[in-house]
C-alpha cells in the first residue's frame, strides 16, 4: 500500500506487543525470532518518527504517550479493514473446495480453550481455514459480531443483554469478587457487602469503559471499593495477584489462572453466559465441523468452569467456591 509509514505486519506485531508486553512472547506466538520482532517495531517507529514503546533492559516495554494514541486509532484501522472486506464475494479468494470463516472468538476462549486443540481439528480439516479476531476489553462483542458480520463467535457477556438472530446460550458462568483464600478468614459463608467494600481492589485502567463496567457490577451488588491497590487490564496479572493475597477484584471464573489454587469466591455478582453465533446467512455443511469444534474445546473442557452445562458444572467451579 504505497504511501502508509508502515506495513500491516508491523502493525500486528505492535498490536501483540501491547498485548503480550513480551519481544519473546510475541516471536514465540508469530514464529519468528525476537530480533526479527525488535527490528519491525523499530522499523515502524522509524517510518513513524515517533517512540511508540519504551523498552529498558529486564523491564516490559511500556506504551508512550504517542504510542497509546497510535493504539486507540489502530482499533479503528482495523474495524475499518474488516469492514472492506466484507466486499468480498463468499468463496470469492479461496481455491475452489476452500472454506474460509472469519471467527470472533474470546482471548482467554482461544488463548486456553481453542487453540491447545486447534492442530488435531487442522489435521482433519485441511480445507477450512479459520480467522480468529479476539474483541478488545473495550467491546461489547454482541454489537461486534452484528457490525463486523462475522461468520461465527463464541464469547461471553452479561446476561439480560438482548441476543440477536443466530446467537444461543451456551453455559451459565460464574462473576464474582474473587481473591485470596484467606480474605474469608475461615469464615463457612461469603462475605457481605461491607466486608467486600473494604478490601483492597484492583481495577482496570481510570477511565476505560472496562473500569466502567466493573464498578457498575459492583455498584448493582451494593459494593463500592474504598481502596485501590492498583490497576491492570490483563486478566492473567490480576490472577496472580490474587494468588499473592495482595488485592481483590471483580473478574469472571474461567478467566482466572488455573494454577492459583488459592483463589476463591468471595461475593457474587450477577453471572454472565457463554454465547455461541453462527451468521443465519452462511449454511454450508463444512460449517457444523467447526461449530462442534468450538463449541466442544470450551464445553468438553473440564477446566473451564460453568454454573450449568450439558454435561453439568466445571471442576473449578465447585473448587472456587468459598475455597472449597
Amino acid at each position: 500500500m504505497p504511501g502508509l509509514p508502515f506495513t500491516l505486519r508491523q502493525l500486528e506485531i505492535f498490536e501483540l506487543l501491547c498485548r503480550l508486553r513480551s519481544f519473546r512472547l510475541v516471536g514465540d506466538e508469530l514464529g519468528i525470532s525476537q530480533a526479527s520482532v525488535s527490528n519491525q517495531l523499530k522499523a515502524l517507529e522509524n517510518q513513524l518518527g515517533t517512540r511508540l514503546l519504551s523498552r529498558e533492559p529486564g523491564k516490559k516495554p511500556l506504551l508512550t504517550t504517542e504510542g497509546a494514541a497510535f493504539l486507540a486509532d489502530l482499533g479503528e484501522f482495523w474495524r475499518s479493514a474488516e469492514q472492506l472486506a466484507t466486499h468480498r464475494r463468499p468463496g470469492g479468494t479461496s481455491p475452489p473446495g476452500e472454506l474460509r470463516l472469519k471467527v470472533m472468538i474470546g482471548n482467554y476462549i482461544l488463548k486456553d480453550c481453542v487453540r491447545p486443540k486447534l492442530d488435531s481439528f487442522v489435521e482433519a480439516h485441511p480445507a477450512i481455514h479459520l480467522d480468529f479476531v479476539s474483541p478488545t476489553i473495550s467491546d461489547l462483542p454482541s454489537q461486534v459480531v452484528e457490525r463486523d458480520q462475522y461468520d461465527l463467535a463464541l464469547f461471553q457477556e452479561q446476561l439480560g443483554r438482548p441476543m440477536a438472530p443466530g446467537m444461543r446460550e451456551l453455559a451459565r458462568i460464574r462473576c464474582g469478587v474473587f481473591g485470596h483464600r484467606s480474605f474469608l478468614k475461615g469464615k463457612n459463608r461469603l462475605l457481605t457487602t461491607e466486608e467486600a467494600s473494604a478490601l483492597p481492589f484492583v481495577l482496570p485502567p481510570a477511565g476505560t469503559p472496562y473500569e466502567n463496567l466493573v464498578l457498575s457490577l459492583l455498584a448493582k451488588a451494593g459494593i463500592k471499593p474504598r481502596t485501590i491497590a492498583g490497576r491492570t487490564q490483563y486478566f492473567d496479572v490480576m490472577s496472580a495477584m490474587f494468588e499473592r493475597g495482595n488485592c481483590v477484584g471483580a473478574t469472571l471464573e474461567p478467566i482466572l489462572r488455573n494454577e492459583h489454587r488459592n483463589v476463591a469466591l468471595l461475593f457474587p455478582l450477577e453471572d454472565w453466559r457463554l454465547v455461541y453465533y453462527r451468521n443465519p446467512q452462511r449454511s454450508e455443511p463444512e460449517i457444523q465441523a467447526v461449530e462442534d469444534f468450538l463449541i466442544s474445546s470450551v464445553l468438553e473442557d473440564p477446566d473451564y468452569p460453568t454454573l450449568s452445562r450439558p454435561s453439568g458444572g466445571g471442576r473449578r467451579s465447585m473448587e472456587r467456591l468459598l475455597g472449597d
